[in-house]
């Protein structure tokens, strides 16, 4: 059996105004005061699409090296839902605004421009408000093509995309706001050339919750098929279990799509291409391949690449080991605030790189660093007294420690002759002992390597 996965991501975008109306965008604490005679649908009102949006549509169409439609065309998407004020969505069709474009080598079919439905709140009697605050808000609806094949693929590819929109500047991508929302569809075949019964699957907050339901689903479907029985085009619901029936799969021609005859075709000029293409920057996958090429581990290349916060404070500190910088950021900096309750922006960025700087020099200890992290972290000590306070290295022979100890352990030396370097340990740890940590474990290593090497 072979699965084909496809995603449909819709990501809010962080323009100003709505999609086709002057309404501001924010949130807002009472109900229906964002609105107008355009975004909710009043007769003879005329909808104008948002410039901003459109530029931010084609940054990423450009970001993902994708086909960017100098022509493109609204249509009117029908469907009769409460939060829908004016019935149909406006939304794009036969022409999106890109297309083709890719992703961690994954493609994505189209990317639309449209707009966000209202908001309903359900209430413990059963009645439901309409908030239409949100409605109108634009979105982009991205498409990808059905051909990832695993759970854990589905989740990197949008791992990346969210990094990649929250890089661009054009969405917080916030998943427990609405603000990147993601429904999957699953079908499986019994070759890689066919394809199965789709089944769509919604109710999808977080990244895990999205690897965990498609691997339900290609089990249930699997199971079915080897069965005898026919899988069910539909649309199912996460509980967080299992999936389980939510409605019949409307079809295409449910939509009736038809042009909007209130909008013209959407022209993409060389000056739209152009404010696009100030908002690209060094994408999240460049920016894991750079960190590699400077020695930083790969995974701890990929956690701080996709993470725009972790990569612009990982780049704010020049001058430092990337490697040694990448350890102490992820493993204890990061682990340490979120301990405390606190943030990266309320961390000391550059007294903790003077700090780093003096242990490269060998002027202080690189134990210190975690202390002194925790000092600042937890009892905020600024890094400039940890630095007065930090215990320097004492000057001492280490040559002829190390050459007494190999002289009084002749049995260990063989063994490191014969092959086992776990000994250098051995004589790394009588050092460290015996010094009570005033010397570099590091520095006594390259000592004691040399000594065996030449004894």
């Amino acid at each position: 059996m072979f699965p084909r996965i496809g995603l449909e991501v819709h990501v809010e975008l962080n323009t100003k105004s709505k999609m086709f109306c002057p309404c501001p965008v924010g949130e807002w604490e009472e109900p229906n005061v964002a609105v107008c005679p355009i975004c909710l649908a009043h007769p003879g009102s005329l909808p104008v699409p948002n410039r901003t949006a459109v530029i931010f549509a084609v940054s990423l169409g450009l970001a993902l090296k994708g086909e960017i439609s100098r022509v493109s065309h609204f249509y009117r998407k029908n469907y009769f839902y409460p939060d829908l004020p004016k019935g149909y969505q406006i939304t794009q069709y036969s022409v999106p605004i890109v297309r083709n474009a890719w992703i961690l080598g994954k493609r994505i079919e189209r990317i639309n421009l449209e707009e966000e439905t209202a908001k309903s709140l359900h209430l413990e009697d059963g009645t439901v408000l309409l908030d239409f605050n949100r409605a109108g808000i634009p979105l982009l609806e991205i498409v990808f093509a059905p051909e990832i094949s695993l759970p854990e693929e589905a989740k990197e590819v949008l791992r990346a995309l969210q990094s990649a929109v929250r890089y661009l500047g054009i969405s917080n991508a916030d998943m427990e706001k609405g603000q990147f929302r993601v429904d999957v569809n699953v079908s499986i075949s019994a070759s890689r050339e066919t394809f199965g019964t789709k089944v769509e699957i919604k109710n999808l907050n977080s990244f895990r919750a999205i690897a965990d339901a498609i691997e339900y689903e290609i089990k249930r479907q699997s199971e079915i098929i080897m069965g005898g029985g026919k899988v069910v085009q539909e649309t199912r619901m996460w509980n967080g279990k299992e999936t389980e029936p939510m409605r019949t799969k409307e079809t295409e021609s449910d939509y009736r799509y038809f042009p909007e005859p209130d909008i013209p075709p959407l022209l993409v000029d060389e000056s739209t291409i152009e404010e696009a293409k100030v908002l690209i920057k060094e994408m999240p996958w460049e920016k894991e391949e750079r960190y590699i090429s400077l020695g930083v581990p790969k995974n701890l290349a990929k956690i701080i690449a996709y993470d725009l916060e972790l990569s612009q404070t990982f780049d704010s500190l020049r001058g430092v080991n990337p490697k040694r910088w990448a350890e102490y950021l992820v493993n204890v900096i990061v682990g340490r605030l979120n301990q405390k309750g606190k943030t990266l922006r309320d961390f000391d960025v550059w007294g903790f790189g003077k700090l780093l700087e003096k242990v490269e020099k060998g002027e202080i200890l690189e134990e210190y660093l975690k202390v002194a992290v925790q000092k600042n972290i937890f009892e905020g000590v600024p890094f400039e007294r940890l630095i007065e306070e930090a215990p320097k290295p004492v000057e001492i022979d280490l040559e002829s420690l190390v050459d007494e100890l190999v002289k009084n352990n002749p049995q260990q030396v063989e063994k490191y002759k014969k092959g086992q370097k776990g000994v250098v340990g051995f004589f790394v740890g009588q050092i460290m002992k015996d010094l009570r940590g005033k010397v570099d474990p590091k520095v006594v290593s390259d000592v004691v390597v040399k000594k065996l090497e030449e004894s």
